[in-house]
């Protein structure tokens, strides 16, 4: 029961903005159709996008305006004020460049498999191609950056003032899990549990990286890493993975795929064994 009380009193403010963005939702939802039947708040691209967005960063003001001053400060020197100097440039690209190569190399692995093909009808490398591939690298920076302020800069920072650093990764990794799919986040654990497995190994190594280095913009360079090779293949799609016809330990989503979780798992096993000081103490 004490444990309970205590999970409640850390994590019933987070809750209740939850609550308010989905309570917000019921509202404007039914008045955006009447204007727009196509439109969605909870669209993953264009203005809906960005009017969900919108209401999760003002949530998120709201919820740290009411927290203690020191926790404000700690978020924004560990969120924004890293900005003001050029150093944290060199480890952003650093883990960017190593996590971008590493998903690069998977999808070679899988070209030379012959689970991936080339496609000659890609396209062709021009100033147009490279301007979106610059608009592209803007765009997941951005979403990097907001999304490692939300799950790494504000939500563990908050849970592991009540908790354990090993139980605050893995309390703001089921979160960092639940919140991919705000439709019906069970989805998640009871129907989709390969993405949702995926997604919460992805959490947990972001937050191992997190306490380890105690600096938000080392996640970004995970991050944005990751996902920029998805943007590249979207705008020039030279390698192809068939959506069927794959083995089991392999998706065309390598979120779902047993091959990344087991490699998600041996990292995560190792860093936590190097730095088990900075992690359990």
């Amino acid at each position: 029961m004490r444990v309970i009380h205590q999970a409640y009193k850390t994590l019933g403010p987070m809750l209740l903005s939850v609550l308010s963005i989905f309570a917000t939702f019921i509202i404007l939802q039914p008045i955006a159709l009447s204007l727009n039947p196509s439109f969605n708040l909870m669209a993953s691209r264009g203005i809906g996008k960005v009017a969900f967005v919108s209401m999760v960063i003002f949530q998120l003001i709201l919820f740290l305006i009411i927290q203690p001053l020191p926790f404000l400060e700690k978020c924004l020197n560990t969120s924004l004020f890293f900005l003001k100097k050029t150093t944290w440039i060199k480890t952003f690209f650093f883990y960017f460049s190593i996590f971008f190569i590493l998903h690069a190399l998977l999808l070679a692995l899988f070209y030379n498999l012959g689970y991936a093909y080339y496609n000659p009808n890609w396209g062709v490398f021009n100033i147009q191609l490279i301007l979106k591939l610059i608009w592209g690298f803007f765009v997941v920076f951005m979403l990097a950056w907001t999304e490692e302020t939300i799950f790494r800069g504000i939500s563990y920072q908050y849970i592991a003032q009540k908790f354990s650093k090993i139980t605050s990764i893995f309390i703001a990794s089921l979160i960092f899990m639940l919140a991919h799919n705000l439709y019906n986040p069970l989805n998640l654990i009871t129907k989709n549990w390969n993405l949702g497995l995926g997604l919460f190994l992805l959490g947990f190594l972001l937050n191992t990286i997190f306490v380890i280095t105690g600096k938000l913009y080392a996640g970004m360079g995970i991050h944005a890493g990751l996902v920029f090779v998805k943007v590249v293949l979207r705008r020039a799609r030279f390698i192809v993975m068939p959506i069927s016809g794959l083995p089991f330990w392999i998706n065309s989503d390598l979120r779902q795929s047993l091959i990344v979780h087991a490699l998600f798992l041996i990292l995560i096993i190792s860093l936590i064994f190097v730095n088990k000081k900075k992690i359990f103490n």
